[in-house]
C-alpha cells in the first residue's frame, strides 16, 4: 500500500525546486478573468437563448389575406375611386369597405419626403412587444371642429382638398394591384373629376399586409410622394410579401414581411402612355410561396454543460501555447532575464547545493 501511494504515473516536480513569477502570476490572474468573462457570456446565452430563422414552404393554404392601408390623398373624396384586380381577373371595387374622411391636404413633417423606402430589420422582442392587434377607427366628420359660420374665426372651415383613405380591405391571396385613381379615368364612371384638380401627392401612414398591428413598423410607413412638376404623376409601388411567424416562450405572432421597389409614370413625357397605367396611386403585390420562421431557442443543459467545458479548455489550452512560445520568444530575443517563468533575481542552485 506504501508503494502505491508514492506511486505516480506522471513525475512532478518537486516544490523546493519550484521558482515562482510574478511575471507568471500576471498572465495567470488575466488568463482567470477571461475564462470568467466566457463563462458569464455562457450564461447569459444559455438563459437568453439564440434567435433561429428557418426557410420553409408556406404549410397553409390561405384564400385570402388582409390589406391595411391609411393615407392622405391630395384629390376630393367624392373623386376617389378605389378598386383591387387580381390575376384572376377579379375586381372589387373597395372603396365600400374603406373609410373616406374630407381633410385639407398636408404633409406631416416627420415622414420621409420623395424618400427611398427604408429597410425594416425588426428584433423579435420589438416584434412581439409591439404586436397589439387593432382595429381602424370609424369615420369623422372634420366639419363639426370647425366654425362655419363666423369667417374671421382662427377656427374657421379651411379647403378640403384631401382624402383620408383607412382601412382593412380582404383580397384574394394571389397576385394583383390595389389601384388608387380619380372617377371617370381608368374606370368608366357616373362622374368624371375635372383634369385640373387631378394631383396624386400623397402621404402612406400606414400599409400591411395580414392582421393589423399599428406599432409595428412597415417600409413604406411615414412616407410621402409628389411631384410638384407633374401632378398627373403615376406612382406604382411593387411589393413582396413573405409570411412571417414569429415564436418565443410559447407566444407566436403570424404577420407578413414586405420588399418593395417604386416606380414614377409621368404624363408630360411619354412614360405613362407607354406603360398603360393612368394618374393614381397603384399597390402591385405578389406572394411568395415560401414563409420564414423566426423562433427563440435554447441549449439544454447538457448541451449548455458540455459547450462550457469545452470552450474553457480550448481557452485554457490556447492560452498555455501562448505563454510558453512568448516565453520563449522573449528568452531568445531579449535573454533569460526577460523570461515569464523565473525571476531576474533569484539564482538557480543545483540539487547538491
Amino acid at each position: 500500500m506504501a508503494g502505491l501511494r508514492t506511486f505516480d504515473a506522471f513525475p512532478k516536480t518537486e516544490e523546493q525546486y519550484k521558482k515562482k513569477s510574478s511575471k507568471g502570476g500576471l498572465s495567470s490572474l488575466l488568463t482567470y478573468l477571461f475564462l470568467i468573462f466566457i463563462a458569464y457570456t455562457e450564461f447569459g446565452s444559455y438563459f437568453g437563448g439564440y434567435v433561429e430563422q428557418q426557410y420553409t414552404v408556406d404549410p397553409e393554404v390561405r384564400e385570402n389575406v388582409q390589406i391595411n392601408l391609411d393615407l392622405y390623398v391630395n384629390l376630393k373624396c367624392q373623386y376617389v375611386h378605389v378598386n383591387v384586380r387580381d390575376s384572376t381577373m377579379d375586381r372589387k371595387l373597395v372603396s365600400e369597405e374603406l373609410k373616406f374622411e374630407d381633410m385639407p391636404f398636408f404633409i406631416p413633417f416627420d415622414v420621409r419626403v420623395n424618400d427611398l423606402p427604408h429597410v425594416i430589420t425588426p428584433e423579435m422582442d420589438d416584434i412581439l412587444g409591439e404586436a397589439i392587434p387593432a382595429d381602424f377607427r370609424e369615420k369623422i366628420d372634420m366639419r363639426n371642429y370647425y366654425d362655419e359660420e363666423n369667417p374671421d374665426s382662427f377656427h374657421h372651415l379651411p379647403e378640403f382638398n384631401g382624402c383620408h383613405i383607412f382601412g382593412s380591405v380582404p383580397v384574394n391571396r394571389v397576385s394583383g394591384e390595389l389601384q388608387i385613381t380619380a372617377k371617370g379615368v381608368g374606370y368608366r364612371d357616373f362622374q368624371t373629376t375635372p383634369p385640373e384638380l387631378i394631383n396624386f401627392a400623397h402621404v402612406i401612414n400606414e400599409f400591411s399586409y395580414g392582421d393589423f398591428y399599428p406599432y409595428i413598423d412597415n417600409p413604406l410607413d411615414a412616407s410621402a410622394k409628389f411631384d410638384s412638376a407633374d401632378p398627373q404623376t403615376a406612382y406604382v409601388y411593387y411589393t413582396s410579401v413573405v409570411p412571417t411567424i414569429y415564436q418565443k416562450l410559447g407566444a407566436e405572432v403570424d404577420t407578413n414581411q414586405y420588399s418593395v421597389s417604386e416606380y414614377r409614370y409621368h404624363s408630360n413625357d411619354g412614360s405613362m402612355l407607354q406603360s398603360g397605367y393612368v394618374p393614381g396611386i397603384f399597390f402591385r403585390y405578389n406572394f411568395e410561396s415560401l414563409s420564414i420562421v423566426v423562433m427563440d431557442k435554447r441549449l439544454t443543459f447538457l448541451q449548455f454543460v458540455v459547450r462550457l467545458v469545452a470552450m474553457i479548455s480550448f481557452a485554457v489550452y490556447i492560452a498555455s501555447w501562448f505563454f510558453t512560445l512568448t516565453d520563449l520568444f522573449l528568452i531568445n530575443v531579449m535573454g533569460p532575464k526577460w523570461s515569464l517563468r523565473y525571476q531576474p533575481d533569484v539564482q538557480s542552485h543545483g540539487i547538491l547545493e
